[in-house]
């Protein structure tokens, strides 16, 4: 097993004392910019685990803020990746503020946003948008700050946004229509749609691309009931009192993370039929119904991903001006059904982003030197 190398090696190899080191390092002042230079080129050669951004060689922090909604199971994962992307990126010089608003509300972000820019100092910005086109005013004010902004599970297309990473909303709805109509093989009748809120932008693109494939194809199919359940319970008391009485409903789409369990408990309880039921993200309540084939599929949309990569990918636009590998950064819609439910696809989130933190480190000492003289000189220039 290969030596774990330490600042005191560091320090020894260029005759200088340790606390030089760890002030090149950790970009404190004291050390000139030759000397810093010299010593983060040497640890990064000699394969210092903890090696800081190329940012610090002259000394500056980056600082990124991120805004998200709070309290349910699916913005716990994106909250997990964040929190492991602010791991990372720490020792990069990179500072992350984290706010969390009460759902997609509009009026609380507006609020926020207000208050960021007028304070300023910030380089980056990451959010969810309660709207795909209410916020551009605020996107392209940080614009012109020179701020850089990554939208993540609802995109501000027409705004001055720099990338978005998430679920193609649209194309998922699509998905969702083509499973529909394979289980139902041609039948007529009714699919009622269950949201959480009927303004919530994306749930608003699933079921518009559902509407959209229906209609493309002509399907027999009547999609035009859009339901708001604001929780599981009023979920399973609708489903419970309403849908199921109604004698033409052949299938029902949850286009949102509340309300699975809700429909799976109603349906468990008066019988299913023949009905097909279609359900957003995957959480270990509702698990227990696609197991069951009371809940015929989820379309798994990597929540830990779209939080861990939006905050990778600006923060490498943020140190190294690398641009991320495309505007739209699309995830794969996975539809999860009983038989492929036992692959792990938490694990299989937190594998990819494996690769996107190793990016950061090069196993080859030439291209090591030949990298950071390039970013250093490309600093001392500007």
């Amino acid at each position: 097993m290969r030596k774990k190398v330490t600042i005191k090696d560091i320090a020894q190899e260029l005759n200088v004392s340790v606390a030089t080191v760890s002030r090149a390092l950790n970009g404190e002042k004291g050390v000139s910019p030759d000397l810093r230079k010299k010593i983060i080129i040497k640890a990064q050669n000699m394969g210092y685990f903890r090696w800081p951004s190329l940012n610090l060689l002259n000394g500056e922090s980056k600082n990124m803020v991120v805004i998200f909604p709070e309290n349910d199971y699916f913005w716990e994962r994106v909250e997990k990746g964040v929190e492991d992307a602010q791991e990372l990126l720490q020792h990069f010089g990179i500072e992350i503020k984290v706010f969390r608003t009460a759902g997609h509300n509009l009026t609380q972000q507006n609020q926020l946003l207000e208050n960021i820019l007028q304070k300023g100092n910030i380089d980056g910005l990451a959010l969810v948008p309660a709207d795909f086109t209410q916020l551009d005013y605020f996107i392209n004010a940080f614009y012109l700050q020179n701020v850089a902004v990554a939208t993540f599970n609802v995109d501000a297309p027409l705004s001055k946004r720099l990338f978005y990473v998430g679920q193609n909303l649209n194309q998922a709805g699509k998905a969702t229509g083509r499973i529909f109509n394979n289980l139902l093989n041609d039948k007529e009748g009714k699919i009622s749609i269950l949201t959480s809120n009927k303004r919530a932008p994306s749930h608003m693109g699933r079921w518009q691309g559902l509407i959209d494939f229906v209609h493309k194809k002509g399907l027999p199919l009547d999609v035009s009931q859009v339901v708001e359940a604001k929780d599981d319970e009023e979920a399973y008391q609708i489903t419970k009192d309403k849908l199921l009485e109604e004698k033409d409903l052949l299938g029902i789409f949850v286009s949102t993370a509340f309300g699975n369990i809700g429909v799976g408990k109603a349906l468990k309880e008066k019988g299913k039929k023949d009905l097909v039921v279609v359900g957003n993200d995957l959480g270990e309540g509702w698990i227990p119904y696609i197991k069951e084939g009371i809940i015929d599929c989820c379309l798994f949309q990597a929540p830990y991903l779209q939080g861990y990569l939006t905050l990778v990918f600006l923060a490498k636009f943020l140190l190294f001006e690398e641009n991320p590998p495309n505007k739209n950064i699309f995830l794969p819609i996975i539809p999860v059904f009983s038989e492929n439910l036992d692959g792990d696809l938490l694990s299989f989130e937190q594998c990819v982003t494996r690769h996107a933190s190793l990016s950061y480190q090069f196993s080859e000492k030439d291209t090591r030197e030949e990298f950071s003289l390039s970013i250093a000189e490309q600093k001392e220039v500007r």
